[in-house]
């Protein structure tokens, strides 16, 4: 695979709004699916390989919680291989990287990863396609990961092998706080392929950034908004949503 499928390609994270049952996970997944997305992401990761149970016993209990197994995630992957979608993860540790790699396409780096080269350097030894979210960063520091990444290996000057999202680490972010520009920015800077992570209530960021020529969207998905703690509900969007989104994009594809 590289990134040269049908544009805008939408990944649906559900992250950890599972909030560790799994039971809820596979819920979820396949809202995400019947939604339409084009690929289903979580996240791995290891509470005590992150946060100190010393130090932070309560992050440590929270990120604990949170923790889908091995045999959890694999099984997520084949649900979304059998229905025809992408299954990725955020891979928070190379310690992950040889058992979920067969069930990955792509690689999708989130905005605290981007400067973490040791791991980024592990995932480019994969020469799979990746997607880089830069929340966290300024313009110099993400031309820096770029350059780590091309230097290690020139087929990630092409554009179907790296892209770019324009991402704001809040939650929720105001829409001042967007910032879509910096998503053509990135692509005038590069040549790379560039799109969207969406921190925002509601869906009208993501249709700007469709019209504005976003080759990925990516957005937090849940099933329900009602009655949730946990941060990234309040930013996710449910199925019907995602459908509402879909419709504009092809709307918008007939009408230019």
């Amino acid at each position: 695979m590289n990134l040269d499928f049908d544009r805008p390609f939408i990944i649906a994270e559900i992250g950890g709004n599972h909030e560790g049952k799994f039971e809820k996970a596979k819920e979820m997944l396949n809202l995400a699916i019947d939604s339409g997305a084009d690929c289903i992401k979580f996240q791995i990761y290891s509470a005590d390989s992150i946060v100190s149970k010393v130090e932070s016993p309560d992050r440590h209990k929270h990120f604990k919680k949170f923790e889908l197994s091995k045999e959890q995630h694999i099984e997520l992957a084949k649900i979304c291989k059998s229905k025809g979608v992408y299954y990725t993860s955020s891979i928070w540790s190379d310690d992950y990287l040889d058992w979920i790699d067969p069930y990955l396409d792509f690689y999708k780096i989130g905005s605290g990863d981007m400067t973490a080269f040791p791991l980024i350097k592990a995932i480019v030894k994969k020469e799979k396609p990746i997607i880089l979210s830069t929340g966290l960063s300024s313009i110099d520091e993400v031309l820096d990961s770029v350059a780590f990444i091309q230097n290690c290996n020139s087929k990630y000057k092409d554009p179907s092998m790296l892209c770019l999202l324009q991402c704001t680490a809040m939650y929720p972010i105001k829409k001042r706080d967007v910032n879509l520009n910096v998503m053509l920015k990135y692509k005038e800077l590069t040549g790379l392929a560039s799109g969207y992570s969406d921190h925002t209530e509601g869906i009208e960021a993501l249709k700007i950034a469709s019209n504005m020529g976003a080759d990925v969207l990516e957005f937090h998905f849940t099933d329900s908004r009602e009655d949730k703690v946990f941060r990234d509900h309040k930013v996710s969007l449910i199925k019907n949503e995602v459908i509402e989104l879909k419709t504009y994009i092809k709307d918008s594809k007939e009408i230019k």
